[in-house]
């Protein structure tokens, strides 16, 4: 088998110039294969102008894209830096609120508990860790690692002031309660005609011992409730005539005698200040008068060191 030989084109293209006036004619002989070479050259030239172009575009498109997302990172980060700034100040004051409400806890403890020291107040002082810059108070640097530790000191002292005067609420409660049971006040208005103690009888025949004292008025004279507590008696009840006994607890009890009429029942709640009878001149009396007896545990005591 003859194996056929490759043999390079040598095809031309003919450039013919014609000049006018008859002058002679040019010929320029262009071989095929430079003509294919030009044309891919060119094809290749436009194929790299074109990919270029793209790139270009591309290019300028995300930094277009690049510039405007920074330009808005700025912008909120000088919001952001703003924000912090102000938030940086109001955590400065509400440390200072902060701490004038632990003061005036301590000066509500020490009025409840009648004490000249500062530490009465369980919950003390919270101190923030923001530094300090001498006078003008706590100075709160505008970091938020910063603030975040002061607003965690923030909310450990609100935990311990809600305790704080959650336990104050109980105890000022708890002495108003004490309080209100405590017999304190005059039972009715009038002249104190007999007092506490050994005294010449009024019936004659030497002295007695009168476990109350006696104030005398009209009949019909309000008597109310010297505090708070529970009428445990509300009868006839021997020389004390129309009696009412209250049970204010803590082993005091008060007794009003020789009313005209009653107005509570056994089992009743009373209030300080509540009318429970009028004044009258029941039972063994020499003359209208109430008959107020004080007694804890089941003695007697002397009202005067009740009453204001």
């Amino acid at each position: 088998m003859i194996k056929k030989e490759n043999k390079p084109d040598r095809r031309e293209y003919t450039l013919m110039v014609v000049p006018h006036q008859g002058q002679a004619v040019r010929k320029i002989r262009i071989p095929i294969l430079a003509v294919k070479g030009a044309i891919c050259l060119i094809c290749l030239l436009a194929i790299v102008i074109a990919g270029s172009f793209i790139n270009f575009r591309h290019s300028a498109t995300i930094a277009s894209a690049e510039k405007a997302e920074l330009e808005n990172l700025r912008k909120s980060n000088g919001d952001q830096v703003t924000e912090i700034e102000k938030l940086a100040k109001e955590t400065a004051k509400l440390q200072s609120d902060m701490e004038r409400l632990n003061s005036l806890d301590a000066e509500i403890r020490r009025i409840v508990n009648n004490e000249d020291t500062t530490n009465t107040s369980r919950a003390g002082l919270v101190r923030p860790s923001a530094t300090y810059s001498g006078q003008g108070g706590p100075r709160v640097q505008s970091d938020i690692d910063n603030i975040k530790v002061v607003v965690n000191d923030l909310q450990a002292a609100v935990t311990i002031r809600e305790q704080s005067l959650v336990e104050l609420k109980q105890e000022l409660l708890a002495k108003q309660a004490r309080l209100a049971a405590t017999p304190s006040i005059w039972p009715t208005s009038g002249d104190v005609t007999s007092r506490f103690g050994w005294r010449s009888s009024p019936w004659g025949g030497g002295g007695d011992y009168h476990p109350g004292i006696d104030i005398a008025n009209s009949v019909g004279t309000p008597i109310v409730a010297t505090a708070d507590g529970e009428v445990v008696q509300s009868e006839w009840y021997g020389g004390y005539g129309n009696m009412v006994q209250i049970n204010h607890g803590n082993g005091i009890a008060t007794i009003y005698g020789h009313n005209s009429q009653l107005l509570v029942h056994t089992g009743q709640v009373v209030k300080k200040g509540q009318v429970i009878a009028y004044l009258g001149n029941t039972g063994a009396s020499t003359g209208p008068h109430c008959h107020y007896e004080i007694r804890v545990n089941g003695t007697a005591v002397n009202p005067a060191s009740f009453l204001n």
